[in-house]
């Protein structure tokens, strides 16, 4: 949201929404439905080498993807993504970009065959195909989504959610083919093959890339107006960069220190070989999160600061609603105060106030020194009588002071 600027609410963007929302959800839906049958069919053939590993994978994958969903969903702390949208780049990676990607690595993988020679080829296609291939037809699903419903990709923090999803899609789906086609299929194989893939590298793989690719088109389609043309192509370049060359750095041979076949105490050597590769991007990505959270924040303050002592919101409770944790243990001493109902209502103020945030940053309006006499728009004040009807009914709640105290 932070990089909302004040053309979100003009005619022109609205008539460019309307002007790509229809043929990008056309073309989501085609290449759906032509992956879609191939994924079935792949899907089919896989599970009749082992019917009970392939079971079992999806099992533990779903095991896996849950709580990581979860996580990247509960990321963005003022302006959740709406759920369908968070399905459709899933979608996308688990069904579109695997279909996608693996014929692209398999007609490349033969050019680095035909250049490199068949030595070259087996320790290095990988690393020159995939992460290229991978990470693009990736990248394009998040473009997609923009497309469809770009007022959901407003800042950096929105495309990290939305290619770290799209990812997390992927890296479901190849999991599968590995732990039965490589890994054997077997329970002894689906367990290592997990222990391998999830547990010891679940951490540093394609929710990193393409959550880092998402975050340079997040910062270059949210920054229209207040970052020029080259510095938004150069920070979607170097992000996408890093993506690409962590998954370059994963694929290839240098610093594998993975043992051939783990035995034994072997085993233990496997998470420290993946951290060699892996935790240095994990700490980029780290990092950067933290960052767009904190801008996160100096929006929401910028946002809701003329607001402050108005009908919608008060000082504290601007200083509540800014940190998660404070939000939820002002509930619990509510609902402790004054009981289920007064909590409710408070939760929802919390939300509203929150989405008053939004309405401001998408109308337009400038969040400091607005000029005197300026016409408002109707959104803005429909959603500031929201937050202070839901003030007065929590007022009117005995033993629940105004705003949640």
């Amino acid at each position: 949201m932070p990089g909302a600027t004040t053309t979100r609410g003009s005619a022109f963007v609205r008539a460019v929404d309307r002007g790509t929302r229809g043929p990008a959800l056309l073309v989501f839906l085609g290449l759906l439905v032509v992956t879609g049958v191939l994924a079935v069919r792949d899907q089919s053939a896989i599970s009749q080498l082992s019917p009970g590993g392939w079971a079992l994978s999806w099992g533990l994958l779903v095991l896996y993807a849950l709580p990581v969903g979860l996580v990247l969903y509960a990321l963005d702390l003022y302006e959740r993504e709406p759920p369908r949208y968070l399905v459709a780049a899933f979608v996308w990676g688990a069904v579109i970009a695997t279909q996608l990607s693996g014929i692209a690595n398999a007609g490349w993988g033969l050019v680095v065959a035909r250049a490199g020679g068949p030595e070259f080829a087996a320790d290095w296609t990988a690393a020159l195909t995939a992460p290229f291939v991978e990470e693009a037809i990736k990248g394009a699903g998040v473009v997609l989504v923009f497309l469809i419903a770009r007022e959901q990709i407003d800042d950096v923090l929105d495309g990290f959610v939305y290619g770290a999803v799209c990812g997390l899609g992927f890296a479901i789906v190849e999991d599968v083919f590995y732990f039965v086609g490589v890994f054997g299929g077997t329970t002894e194989g689906v367990l290592q093959g997990f222990f391998v893939r999830v547990i010891s590298s679940g951490l540093y793989g394609h929710v990193l890339y393409t959550g880092l690719v998402g975050m340079g088109i997040g910062y270059f389609v949210s920054h229209r107006r207040d970052a020029p043309l080259g510095r938004r192509v150069a920070v979607l370049a170097g992000l996408t960069a890093v993506g690409i060359l962590g998954h370059v750095a994963w694929n290839s041979p240098w610093l594998d220190l993975l043992p051939a076949e783990p035995s034994g105490a072997g085993w233990l050597l496997v998470p420290i070989a993946t951290a060699v590769k892996g935790v240095p991007l994990l700490a980029f990505v780290v990092v950067a999160v933290v960052l767009a959270l904190g801008r996160e924040r100096r929006w929401l303050r910028e946002a809701l600061g003329p607001e402050v002592g108005g009908p919608a919101l008060s000082a504290a409770e601007l200083a509540t609603i800014e940190d998660p944790r404070r939000r939820r243990r002002t509930r619990r001493r509510m609902r402790a105060r004054a009981g289920d109902r007064a909590a409710a209502i408070l939760h929802r103020l919390h939300r509203e106030q929150l989405h008053l945030a939004v309405v401001r940053t998408r109308s337009g309006i400038v969040h400091s020194g607005e000029a005197e006499g300026s016409t408002e728009p109707p959104e803005v004040a429909a959603q500031r009588d929201v937050c202070r009807s839901l003030r007065d009914a929590l007022a009117a709640v005995p033993g629940a002071a105004p705003g949640g105290g």
